[in-house]
Parts: structure tokens; C-alpha cells; sequence
């Protein structure tokens, strides 16, 4: 079997419909970037699997008998999995996200752990542990007092992000891991009863779709930029007091607006539940079970809007010891033995990350699979919905699928992906940007609206036509 046939039957077993491979083509070499893993594949296989949720939304809408044809080349797939990598503010690269502190440390048993220290209250509450200033050379030395899994337990237990390296048998035979094992890649279940909500027919399989998009860095906003260029009006709620990473929110921002809503507040609580109330889906990346805490979990936003999709990801999956624990891609990459294998393989001795945040970016194109199709059911059975993904189910879907011999391809650059770009006028300056992968129905998905600033808009849905 090719690669590519391969990415064909992937994309059949998540999206579970018959004769999907028949009207899906995917054109590119099998492996653009270079891994020990099949990251090409994942790639084209998620970005099909969004597609083909846009193509069932618009023959549901449209009442048409069949589905739309979808197209992904993986080329533009691999690129958009790099799209922070890749985007231009005024044709130069933005800064690094990575605070110094973030990376790898040695330990007193000759392992390694990851600290993961962008938001200054993880890399603070690392460093009060650790009893050493903010300098890369003294982590360095006091991580080499400690064991790597007693240090990995304590700044867990702190709710840090830490995580020692392992390599996939570790992993494998860890709680978490046999926890996860037990959840399919990606989990949507009907949540509660509603009519049948069928949108008006339009062009866009999104169009007048509403999005309350509480998510933030990667994962959760590639969904909800996903969802606006298929049409959906998204408004990002997030929080002053909460912290963002700025190259981050500019290349995720592209199609939607941003205004803030703090929870805790309660004017700002029932301002969300109005919200909630005309929404039609709600994104959510906080740990499990937090936001039951304040009155929004899946249930209660099904009480509050039937009718509603709820997306939920997180790092480590639903169930297990770690399922209330922070993680972002890179850690799970650590935990789950992926940079250990990706380090052996290129013979390095430093645990080695991925060729792109791949673990991010699949699973909000699942997520955005998942909200598509559920919205499709919607407009036919009715119901409201929850869809389920988390990094770690993307991890070991990746890992099923075995490895290649060496690393698969040679390093594209920038200038590679170039003819998948485009430019857009911003706040900040001219944007150069990796454009929405895929094609439905012969039509590109596409933003119209560049990325804005955090708080700048007010917590409401833009005016509907007459």
C-alpha cells in the first residue's frame, strides 16, 4: 500500500461512511516532512477528514442526494501544519514564542525532562520549585539534582508542565497510555434532544454557523479558524487576566473576532450564556471537567441551547491519572516516546520534537471533522452534541501507524510552500499566511477577515441579513 493510499484509508476509518475514497483525491508526494512517523499522513488524512464534514454540512443544508467531492494535496497539508512556522508579518519570520527556560533538561539518573515555560505562570511556578533564577544555566544545574521522575511528579503535583522523556514502551506500559488506548481517535456522542436545526441552503458549508471558540495556542483555535473559513462566524472569547502567546493568536486568528469575558465575573458569566443561547457550537480547551465547575460544561450548555455541538480537547484524553493535567504538544510528544524515537532516528542524544506541531494541528482538523459532522446529523436527526479529541489519542493514532526506515523526506523550506501562501491586510502590518488546505466540491475554503487583537470586539453576534 502507498502512502497515499494509506492517507485514502485513514480518512475512510475516521470519517466511518462508505465510498468516501471514491470522491477523494489526494495529489503530492507521499512524505513532505521529514520523521521517523507518517506525520505527511496525518496531516492529508485530517485535513481530508474536515473536508469531508464541510462537504456532509453543505449536502445536509442544500438537501443534495450526494456528497461533495474533496481534494488535499499533501504539500498544502504539511504546510498548514507548519503555518506558524511559516507566517510573514511585513515578509519577516514573527519572534520566537519559546521562552529560554522551555526545553530539555538532563537529570541526576541521566534521563531527560521537558519543562514547557511560555506563560510566565508556568515558568514562575517552575522556578520557585526548583529554587533558581530566571537563567537557563542554573535550571541546568538544579534539574541535575533531581531524578526525572520524582521532578516530573512534583511540578505536575504543582500543576506545572513538565513531563520526563520516555520512549514508547515506557509509555506504553504507563496508566495514561492503557487509558488512552481505550478511546477511539476521536469521540462524538448526542448529549441531549433537540428538533432538527437545518440551516438555510448557501454556498458555504459553514454560512451563518455561530462559534464561541474558548481556546487558545493551538490546537483548539485551528478548529475554529478551520470552521470560519468554511463560512462559520467565530467570536473568540477569552480573558484579560489570561495569558497568550502573540505569534500564536496571529497565525490562529485569521476569520475571527476576539472580545473577553472573564467567568469568575458575573455580569460576564450571563453575558456568555447569552451567547451560548443563539450559538450553534461552543469550542472549549480547558482540562476535563473545569468548566463543569462553572456552569458551562457539555450538559448544562445543552440544557441552556439544545441544539448545541460542544468540542472539547485536551492534552492527555477524557480518563486515566493524567487526564486533569496541563500539556501542550511537545509534552506529549516527551511522554508518549515520540522525540525519544525521533532523536534515536536522527541519531541525536537530545530528545527530538517533531517536524511540526503535528499533534496540535490533526486534532483540531478531527475536532473540526467532528463539529462539521455533528452539525450535519443536527440539520437531519437533531440533537445536541459532544465531540471528544485530545493530543495524546492523536499521538497514538500516529503511532499506529507504524515507522518509516529513516526520516522520510528532506527539510521542505519556507520558499517550498510558497505557492500555497497568501496575503491579507492586518492591524499589524501585511501577513503572508499559509491559506486553508483542501478543497470542497471544487470550492478552496478561505478567510476574509485578518487576525485582530485580543478584547477588541464586544461580546455579541454580528447583525443577519433581513
Amino acid at each position: 500500500m502507498s502512502d497515499n493510499s494509506m492517507i485514502a484509508a485513514q480518512v475512510a476509518t475516521l470519517v466511518d461512511e462508505p465510498g468516501v475514497t471514491e470522491r477523494l483525491t489526494v495529489t503530492g508526494p507521499p512524505d513532505v516532512l521529514p520523521s521517523l512517523y507518517r506525520v505527511t499522513t496525518i496531516a492529508t488524512a485530517s485535513v481530508a477528514a474536515a473536508s469531508v464534514g464541510a462537504g456532509r454540512l453543505l449536502a445536509a443544508r442544500n438537501g443534495s442526494p450526494s456528497q461533495p467531492a474533496v481534494t488535499v494535496d499533501t504539500r498544502h497539508a504539511s504546510a498548514a501544519f507548519r503555518s506558524e512556522r511559516y507566517l510573514r508579518l511585513d515578509g519577516r519570520p514573527l519572534p520566537n514564542p519559546w521562552d529560554p527556560i522551555s526545553g530539555y533538561y538532563r537529570t541526576a539518573d541521566d534521563r531527560w525532562i521537558q519543562l514547557h515555560c511560555n506563560f510566565p505562570h508556568h515558568r514562575n511556578g517552575i522556578l520557585e520549585l526548583l529554587d533558581t533564577p530566571n537563567d537557563r544555566a542554573a535550571v541546568e544545574r538544579s534539574v541535575a539534582r533531581f531524578e526525572a521522575e520524582s521532578l516530573e511528579l512534583e511540578l505536575q503535583a504543582m500543576g506545572m508542565c513538565a513531563t520526563m522523556a520516555r520512549d514508547e514502551d515506557e509509555w506504553r506500559a504507563h496508566r495514561q497510555a492503557k487509558a488512552v488506548a481505550e478511546l477511539p481517535v476521536l469521540e462524538t456522542e448526542r448529549i441531549g434532544d433537540a428538533p432538527a436545526l437545518r440551516p438555510e441552503p448557501a454556498d458555504l458549508p459553514a454560512e451563518g454557523i455561530r462559534v464561541v471558540d474558548m481556546t487558545r495556542v493551538i490546537a483548539g483555535p485551528v478548529c475554529g479558524r478551520t470552521l470560519a473559513a468554511h463560512g462559520a462566524e467565530v467570536l473568540r472569547v477569552g480573558a484579560a487576566h489570561l495569558p497568550e502567546v502573540r505569534s500564536a493568536l496571529m497565525d490562529t486568528g485569521f476569520g475571527k473576532r476576539n472580545t473577553f469575558l472573564n467567568l469568575r465575573v458575573a455580569a460576564d458569566a450571563r453575558r456568555l450564556q447569552e451567547l451560548v443561547s443563539t450559538a450553534d457550537v461552543v469550542l472549549q480547551a480547558y482540562r476535563p471537567r473545569a468548566l463543569d465547575r462553572l456552569g458551562f460544561g457539555p450538559d448544562a450548555l445543552a440544557r441552556l441551547r439544545p441544539g448545541i455541538v460542544v468540542a472539547t480537547i485536551s492534552a492527555y484524553g477524557r480518563s486515566g491519572p493524567w487526564s486533569g493535567l496541563r500539556g501542550f504538544d511537545s509534552l506529549v510528544q516527551t511522554a508518549s516516546g515520540i522525540s525519544w524515537a525521533e532523536a534515536e532516528a536522527s541519531g541525536e542524544e537530545e530528545p527530538r520534537p517533531l517536524p511540526a506541531q503535528a499533534l496540535d494541528h490533526a486534532t483540531g482538523y478531527l475536532a473540526a471533522h467532528g463539529v462539521l459532522s455533528a452539525l450535519a446529523r443536527r440539520a437531519v436527526e437533531g440533537g445536541s452534541w459532544q465531540v471528544r479529541v485530545s493530543l495524546a489519542q492523536t499521538g497514538r493514532w500516529l503511532q499506529s501507524l507504524g515507522h518509516h526506515d529513516t526520516l522520510a523526506a528532506p527539510d521542505p523550506t519556507r520558499a517550498d510552500a510558497e505557492e500555497f501562501c497568501r496575503r491579507l491586510r492586518s492591524e499589524f502590518g501585511e501577513l503572508s499566511y499559509v491559506a486553508p488546505p483542501g478543497t470542497v466540491d471544487g470550492r478552496a475554503p478561505a478567510w476574509t477577515m485578518a487576525p485582530a487583537s485580543l478584547g477588541t470586539s464586544p461580546p455579541g453576534w454580528e447583525p443577519r441579513p433581513a
